[in-house]
């Protein structure tokens, strides 16, 4: 897995009333052909952008004429892009994203805005002037940790109910130069959500406390059927995966600051729900496991973390890292019982994740040669 490594910087933006009615207008325009995209891509199960702008783009810009035609292309990416995160965290529901958006939201990228220190200048709509807008200082810590940053692109997200926006900075971080170390195997899981190589694990005591309560909600809500119960839902839901979001940085970066570390191996995720999609009884276990958490989530967050250190990221074949013995290579699903290995053959011991995690390792070091 490769990944370009960027950085994110969430900043207040304070708007005059004029500019905060003008870009609600933009972002209602915005949003409208964000969700047409959106719709269109589900529709046809594909996140080729280009394909969509082929498609798309000539209707768009004859529906929305005050859209000026920059913003119709970053519509177009943005809705590519969220569909594929979309799927990628919602195995179960790949093609089916909402076509409306919770907030007014607008993407800027080179061509529609501009950063010369702190002075902002952001693209309105056709026929009006660039609004420059002078941002808070950026943070120490960040000018020091990444001095040679770009920027990329810029996410405006607008309050209805008050003129403070909230600005979403992302900057793309020059790529380390690779780094020589050793490979650590990492083995996923709910209990831990990690466990590697080198027995190290990353247990979050909330995590499944926090999902069962938040299921359990869930139930109470969707059995009373009431706005307000819907109403609480969607609130709901976008805490919960806030949440796993803070937990999977969190795990990706500790992954990221292991020491003396080159190389991190993962099992590959599409090739485990292809082997359940097969029916056996091991492998739909997996896919259940896969479907209570965004594992997927974690392994890019991982990526994005190690490749600014110079760490590659891979994947490797997952088939039987759990029932492999470590020491001597037999096969058979007896050797594991739930959290103990005890391979049948040699008699070899170890807790089950780390055994696996050292099958993950060693079939990353035979794959880099």
């Amino acid at each position: 897995m490769s990944g370009t490594p960027t950085r994110a910087l969430v900043l207040p933006l304070a708007l005059s009333p004029d500019q905060h009615a003008m870009y609600s207008r933009l972002a209602d325009l915005y949003n409208r052909v964000w969700g047409s995209a959106v719709s269109w891509y589900d529709a046809n199960r594909t996140v080729n952008a280009v394909a969509a702008h082929k498609a798309l783009y000539a209707g768009l810009r004859g529906r929305f004429p005050q859209l000026p035609s920059q913003f119709v292309c970053n519509a177009l990416r943005d809705a590519a892009g969220a569909v594929r995160s979309w799927n990628s965290n919602h195995p179960k529901r790949k093609w089916s994203l909402r076509a409306s958006r919770k907030k007014p939201t607008v993407r800027f990228d080179l061509r529609t805005m501009g950063l010369r220190g702190n002075l902002l200048t952001l693209s309105s709509m056709h026929g009006l002037k660039r609004q420059r807008f002078l941002l808070p200082p950026i943070p120490a810590w960040f000018d020091e940790r990444y001095p040679e940053r770009r920027l990329q692109t810029a996410a405006l997200v607008l309050d209805p109910n008050s003129l403070e926006a909230r600005l979403t900075l992302t900057f793309r971080i020059p790529k380390a130069e690779p780094v020589e170390g050793r490979v650590l195997g990492v083995d996923l899981g709910l209990h831990a959500l990690y466990k590697d190589s080198e027995g190290s694990e990353y247990r979050y005591p909330q995590v499944q406390r926090v999902k069962r309560r938040y299921a359990y909600d869930r139930r109470t809500l969707q059995e009373k059927g009431t706005r307000s119960a819907h109403r609480r839902l969607k609130a709901m839901s976008g805490r919960e995966e806030r949440f796993i979001r803070d937990v999977d940085h969190r795990a990706a970066k500790r992954l990221a600051d292991t020491p003396g570390i080159g190389v991190i191996a993962f099992e590959d995720l599409t090739r485990i729900r292809r082997l359940a999609r097969k029916g056996t009884k091991t492998s739909r276990r997996r896919r259940s496991m896969l479907n209570q958490w965004p594992f997927s989530q974690l392994q890019e967050f991982t990526a994005y973390k190690a490749a600014a250190k110079g760490i590659q990221v891979v994947m490797v074949d997952p088939a039987y890292t759990s029932q492999q013995c470590n020491r001597c290579g037999y096969v058979d699903k007896r050797n594991r019982d739930r959290a103990r290995f005890d391979c049948l053959r040699c008699g070899h011991s170890d807790d089950a994740d780390h055994n696996a995690a050292l099958n993950i390792r060693d079939r990353a070091l035979q794959s880099l040669g």
